[in-house]
């Protein structure tokens, strides 16, 4: 269960970087990251380094069937 709540917060970094970063590349809008100190540089990377991180998670947290308890294996 706790590899499933880990994964699932994985994949909403991932999906929140990735469509901050494609809204400050086409829109140049920050969005929610607007309250860091910096300009354009300083919200793209941290809209990078949300959807990275995010990756990281959700692939490290990958949720395994489990052979002895699934009965359609």
């Amino acid at each position: 269960m706790r590899q499933a709540v880990w994964l699932v917060f994985g994949l909403l970094l991932l999906a929140y970087g990735a469509q901050g970063c494609i809204r400050l590349l086409i829109n140049h809008d920050p969005g929610a990251l607007r309250v860091l100190p910096g300009g354009y540089v300083v919200h793209l990377g941290g809209y990078i380094a949300l959807s990275l991180i995010g990756l990281r998670l959700a692939r490290h947290n990958r949720v395994q069937p489990d052979p002895e308890n699934d009965p359609y294996r």
